[in-house]
């Protein structure tokens, strides 16, 4: 297990779910990509792991709220919210989670470019302002050039988790724990959820020659 890894879990049946749960000591659950009861969410979230709760939507924010409600009440150590949600709801869970110990990473994603070097900034001193616990970067690289403008906000920011998606981006997947990030994000083989992510395999043993200095 290795403790800058974030494994996403989406996908999955229940039984999935729990067996790689227990391989690993933090986790993203994408609440909507998993058909889950309320019972076993609470049991997901009640296993004393380090688990992040994720929900995406682009509307129906009555039913984001609720999702996120529920993870919190069941015991989510973070709550992963997008900076697209209205302000309204995005305050609400904000606070819910903070009243309950429970940390905030807001997200910024774009699937179509990465923003020039000042966009960028001004993305994460905005979710920073707006009560984040970390922020998260993740935009779509073209060229090496937008993988080293999303890797160079780590001069300047922390509790930061920024890199590129897709091919050309799996680099700064790597690279990300090792300039600063608290995590980097990996998926269950052949469960991918975004553009370039590798599996936790992958991930770990790239992780420990790159800090091995191999």
């Amino acid at each position: 297990m290795h403790p800058k890894i974030c494994l996403t879990i989406g996908n999955v049946t229940f039984d999935e779910a729990l067996k790689h749960l227990s391989n690993v000591s933090l986790a993203e659950i994408r609440m909507d990509l998993l058909d889950f009861s309320n019972e076993q969410f609470s049991s997901i979230f009640s296993q004393n792991k380090c688990a992040i709760a994720t929900y995406r939507s682009d509307n129906h924010f009555d039913v984001l709220f609720s999702k996120y409600s529920q993870a919190i009440e069941f015991g989510c150590t973070c709550v992963d919210i997008d900076i697209n949600v209205p302000e309204v709801y995005r305050d609400k869970i904000a606070d819910l989670a903070h009243s309950k110990g429970c940390k905030v990473v807001l997200s910024y994603h774009n699937y179509e470019k990465t923003p020039g070097h000042w966009d960028l900034s001004r993305l994460v001193e905005k979710m920073v302002g707006s009560g984040a616990d970390i922020v998260k970067i993740a935009c779509t690289a073209h060229s090496t050039e937008d993988c080293s403008r999303v890797l160079g906000l780590y001069e300047k920011y922390t509790k930061l988790v920024a890199f590129c998606m897709g091919e050309i981006g799996k680099i700064t997947r790597l690279a990300a724990p090792m300039l600063g990030a608290p995590f980097t994000y990996a998926s269950i083989k052949g469960k991918e959820v975004a553009p370039g992510q590798m599996n936790y395999d992958v991930v770990e043993s790239m992780l420990k020659m790159m800090e091995a200095g191999c």
